[in-house]
């Protein structure tokens, strides 16, 4: 019987396997335009890189990653983290300005 997984633990595993699928050489690292590629495909709407000669740079400026990698999963992890935190709080002030509006009404 094969195991079901929830949500949350698939997830996870999508996070691990695209990392991971965008080094070429299996590495447990991925260098600079991997890790771009990587950005601009998985995160298009939550990271903005693309069309910008520096963009890269800043990210991993932020991401306190030397300029010229490589990027690590822990790095990585560090990247989701900041943007599922900045995502939380988006919900929850969206959350917030609904029922203050609900509650001006």
């Amino acid at each position: 019987m094969a195991a079901k997984f929830s949500e949350l633990e698939l997830a996870i595993n999508t996070l691990v396997t695209e990392f991971h699928a965008a080094s070429e050489d299996k590495s447990p690292a991925l260098n600079l335009e991997q890790f771009q590629r990587l950005v601009t495909a998985q995160l298009p709407d939550m990271v903005k890189i693309s069309g910008e000669d520096d963009g890269v740079s800043k990210l991993l400026q932020e991401m306190h990653v030397p300029e010229a990698g490589p990027v690590t999963f822990a790095e990585f992890w560090g990247l989701v983290d900041t943007l599922a935190t900045t995502q939380f709080g988006l919900q929850k002030r969206e959350k917030t300005a609904k029922c203050v509006k609900c509650l001006l009404l």
